[in-house]
């Protein structure tokens, strides 16, 4: 957060600031809160107490000061006022009160409490009085208490209630997980009315028993709900969870909702927290959004703009910050998805926001200068915004101005003239003057710019005044601090004018998790001559600046700031394996921390390779720890097993088949291996550890490995027939091994077809790897009893035996009939074997052998039976006639063929009739080819060829062959 830079906003939006009469910056009041009366007058709180009333016009004034814990995150945080104000002169507030004893905490109790309002004779605020308590319930923590409340239309009150645990993010608290708790308010929104009991239209509302703390709540699950809002459209709260350690959350709060809050930080499990058996099973609701705590890292919950003043593509968006990155942004709160748009930056040190009663304008509460900042849309020119301090020298009486803090809205250059108020001027950012007499003088700075608008501020200046003069005493100002250790100091001040003035005390912890990305704890006051202060342990890059101020009667001040430094001790994490290690909130193998700080060490389950898990610490300590940082450097060491050393030690038949070791694991959190004695053993995620070893392994390297091959599956296994070995590898992939065949990879296709057959107790072993056919068209490998074959348009089929034979002669996928198209098959007459295929069979019978039969005489014979016609098996190739014109298969039975001829097609001959065709001399003959198969033809058998016909008469038994 840039402290008091111009902020930068959309083109046309100025801020115009309220001055509040609480002192500025992080040594004065700090504005927490404000609310409007219904004449548009302000009350505001302080962090240390103070109530002031703010007319529209005029100056504010004091009306109360509520004793307050003002510890860290403590103090008075939220002030409302109640719907019927006008006549009950109600307002509400919450705060950390001091208490002891039952009910209390270590801070006192978070207090919601109700008071009435004194008036002057014309209806002016004047007091708080009154004080009733509605909510009650203990501070354990000087962080997270309670924060915003809303008075609703209705008469309800909404409050939102923290954790109120631990908030140092180097280790858990046990009371964090309250927020889960629906008997616990504390990490809730509550739903109640004006006497602290439940709304009954709360989720978990009893009627028997409306002040238990279930009736009240409305929602769960929250660590810091600092300021939220109702939704105007669905009276839905929406507000801002300050994270832990990862990320800031918008939420919109449905009732009866848990947000997950200790075990869920966004839309993640939460470091540390999700190791606890306590998170084991809850779940949360995803915030409508989120941001990195690296952007910013206190979220601060807005309102929904519904004013009139704006343009169009604002209404209904919801306008929310970051406190610590001084970052403006506005989200539609309607979509589904919806992304946040920034609206600006250094927007100033912002913690709650508002609308004003008229016109609707978003205003917020800026807690470092104490003012309430009105958004305005004003396009066009807008006035420069006039800033000055001074100095002066007494002893001369000269007094420095400067107006380097003015800015202008539109950026232009400013002109800067100064009337010193005793009648002279002069021009500069900064300018000195010295002054005649007089005791003081009202300066005054008139800043224009290029349009001649100007903007100008006052200031009172004493130029004889000495300030008072700061003595700071440290008991070593070199001394480092460790939890508990108790900071001393002592001040006294005295002023040429005054004499001795009184001293006080502010305390403020600047807390940085990163270049650029820190924020301020304003923390409690101390008044006297004696500081004293406990150190307590922070996290991250975090010193306390305790700074001391006098004031003499005419406001001068004079400081001085000490800065208290903790005394760290490093934690180094050793480990075999690179791993990101929790230390406290910091990420890594090594860092520093406060002595006496609870640190939880968490050891992640997995290493950085994505393959290791935890084995254990050294000293047997579980993998998340809790160590109280001692005054010393420690070192852990853990250590991690990889998947393949898990195996390796846990199998001893691996380890005995294995030996030991000759080269480091190697591989990435894909893929591992490590080379042993007697072989290897590879792992993935998808597959395990596997051992590979012997021939099978050297096979496998051979052909490529697992990158070439895939992963084993399976370790070495027998297989059925007992006689060899055989590894599965990824996509289908193997290696089987006999000491006869060697060790030879089958996979894809033909795999899976040998394996449907029955691997190898179908064909045996593989003899062969896969093989390349001929043009590389198909693979195949060969077996023991067979091959099996595959192409692109065939498949994988199997080819044995005489078959197998008959085709090599023909010369395999070279050959008439191509590829295998099936296995071979069983003949329907359950006598013969065949295979198809592309272009012809083949088929074989116990007695006759193996012969191939294609084309349009394969054709014939599957159209009259195949071998159940009266032809049966055949009993030849496929084979040229004589007179190199036709081709022919003889068959089996009826002492049968079947012809064919180019121009005539195929046709069977059997029987007598092909006796006497083969007699007369077959195609050679004067009858030609057969053009017809054998037909009944007047109570004869018939068949026709080219040049005549041949008739049979199975009454006579005579044959007549004859020219047509």
């Amino acid at each position: 957060m840039t402290a008091n830079a111009a902020p930068s906003l959309k083109p046309g939006f100025v801020l115009r600031d309220t001055q509040t009469g609480f002192t500025p910056g992080f040594q004065g009041d700090l504005l927490t809160d404000f609310t409007f009366l219904p004449d548009e007058s302000m009350l505001v709180a302080g962090k240390y107490g103070k109530v002031n009333w703010v007319p529209k016009t005029g100056a504010p004034r004091q009306i109360a000061n509520l004793p307050s814990v003002t510890d860290q995150d403590m103090g008075l945080q939220g002030i409302t006022v109640a719907p019927d104000y006008a006549n009950s002169r109600t307002v509400y507030t919450t705060r950390t009160v001091p208490a002891s004893g039952s009910g209390a905490g270590d801070f006192g109790v978070l207090r919601l409490s109700r008071w009435s309002v004194t008036v002057d004779s014309s209806g002016k605020p004047t007091g708080l009085v009154d004080e009733r308590t509605v909510l009650q319930t203990s501070a354990d923590s000087n962080a997270h208490g309670i924060s915003t409340v809303i008075a609703d239309e209705d008469g309800t009150l909404w409050v939102s209630v923290g954790d109120s645990a631990d908030y140092a993010s180097e280790s858990w608290d046990l009371l964090a997980f309250r927020a889960l708790d629906l008997n616990d308010p504390h990490g809730k929104v509550l739903h109640i009315k004006p006497d602290g009991t439940g709304v009954s239209s709360n989720p978990y509302y009893q009627a028997a028993n409306p002040n238990s703390v279930r009736s009240k709540v409305y929602a769960s699950g929250f660590r810091s709900p600092f300021r939220f809002s109702l939704d105007p459209a669905t009276n839905q709260p929406i507000l801002g969870d300050v994270g832990w350690d990862t990320f800031e959350e918008i939420n919109r709060v449905a009732p009866g909702n848990s947000y997950g809050w200790p075990c869920w930080e966004g839309e993640q499990p939460t470091r540390i927290y999700k190791e606890q058996a306590q998170c084991a099973g809850v779940s949360g609701v995803p915030p409508m959004w989120t941001y990195p705590r690296s952007e910013g890292s206190s979220v601060i919950g807005g309102v929904i703009y519904q004013g009139k003043n704006y343009p169009a593509e604002y209404q209904g968006r919801y306008f929310f910050a970051d406190y610590t990155s001084s970052n403006l942004w506005t989200m539609a709160v309607d979509a589904e998805g919806a992304v946040p748009e920034q609206f600006g930056t250094d927007a100033g040190a912002i913690v709650k926001f508002g609308a004003t009663p008229v016109g609707g304008d978003i205003v917020w509460a800026d807690i470092e200068t104490s003012t309430v900042r009105r958004l305005v849309y004003a396009p066009g020119n807008n006035p420069p915004v006039a800033e000055v301090s001074a100095t002066n020298d007494p002893a001369t009486r000269k007094v420095t101005f400067n107006a380097e803090k003015t800015w202008d809205p539109n950026g232009d250059e400013l002109v800067y003239n100064w009337e010193f108020g005793d009648g002279t001027s002069g021009t500069g950012k900064v300018v000195e003057h010295v002054y005649p007499a007089g005791t003081s003088f009202t300066a005054k700075l008139i800043a224009t710019d290029p349009q001649n608008a100007s903007g100008t501020k006052t200031i009172t200046v004493y130029p004889g005044n000495n300030a008072p003069v700061v003595q700071l005493q440290r008991s070593d100002p070199q001394q480092r601090y460790a939890v508990g250790d108790v900071i001393s100091a002592t001040a006294t001040a005295t002023d040429v004018e005054d004499g001795n003035v009184e001293v006080s005390w502010n305390v403020n912890t600047l807390h940085c998790r990163g270049v650029g990305n820190c924020h301020n704890h304003p923390g409690a006051r101390q008044t006297g001559p004696n500081f004293r202060l406990p150190f307590e342990g922070h996290s991250g890059d975090t010193q306390l600046q305790i700074t001391v101020t006098a004031t003499d009667s005419k406001g001068a001040q004079s400081s001085q700031t000490v800065t208290a430094l903790p005394k760290q001790r490093r934690i180094t994490i050793e480990s075999n394996a690179p791993a990101e290690f929790e230390l406290g909130d910091e990420r890594g193998a090594t860092a520093l921390f406060t002595v006496g700080m609870n640190v939880t060490i968490t050891a992640p389950e997995t290493a950085a390779d994505n393959a290791s898990t935890f084995g254990g610490w050294s000293d047997n300590a579980p993998r998340q720890r809790t160590q109280r940082m001692p005054d010393a450097d420690l070192t852990f060491r853990a250590s991690y097993l990889s998947p393949i050393e898990r195996r390796y030690n846990t199998d001893a038949a691996a380890r005995q088949i294995l030996g030991a070791p000759v080269e480091a694991e190697q591989g990435d959190g894909d893929v591992r291996w490590r080379v042993y004695q007697g072989g290897r053993l590879y792992w993935s995620h998808a597959t395990g550890v596997h051992l590979v070893m012997g021939e099978i392994l050297a096979k496998y390297l051979a052909v490529g490995g697992h990158q070439a091959f895939g992963l084993p599956t399976t370790d070495e296994l027998i297989p059925q027939d007992t006689r060899g070995r055989y590894n599965l590898f990824e996509g289908g992939r193997s290696i089987y091994w006999t000491s006869t065949t060697g060790a030879h990879p089958v996979f894809g296709a033909i795999y899976e077809k040998w394996d449907a057959r029955g691997a190898e107790m179908f064909n045996g072993f593989p003899t062969t790897d896969e093989l390349p056919t001929t043009g590389n068209v198909g693979r195949f490998n060969a077996f023991e009893r067979g091959y099996i074959y595959w192409s692109n348009a065939t498949g994988a089929n199997e080819v044995h035996g005489m078959i197998y034979d008959r085709w090599a002669s023909l010369g395999w996928e070279r050959s008439a009939v191509g590829y295998p198209t099936t296995d071979e098959t069983e003949t329907p007459d359950r006598i013969g074997r065949f295979n198809h295929f592309q272009f012809g069979s083949i088929y074989w019978h116990p007695d006759l052998g193996a012969w191939e039969i294609r084309g349009m005489i394969r054709d014939k014979w599957a159209a009259m039976g195949w071998e159940t016609s009266v032809l049966g098996y055949p009993i030849t190739n496929e084979t040229e006639t004589p007179d190199r014109i036709g081709r022919f298969n003889h068959f089996q039975k009826s002492g049968g063929s079947i012809y064919w001829h180019p121009s005539l097609g195929a046709f069977a001959v059997y029987g007598l009739i092909r006796q006497r065709w083969a007699n007369l001399g077959w195609e050679t003959s004067y009858l030609g080819y057969p053009k017809s198969d054998e037909y009944e033809w007047n109570g004869m058998r018939r068949s026709d060829f080219q040049n005549g016909y041949i008739t049979y008469n199975p009454a006579t038994n005579e044959l007549i062959d004859r020219r047509y």
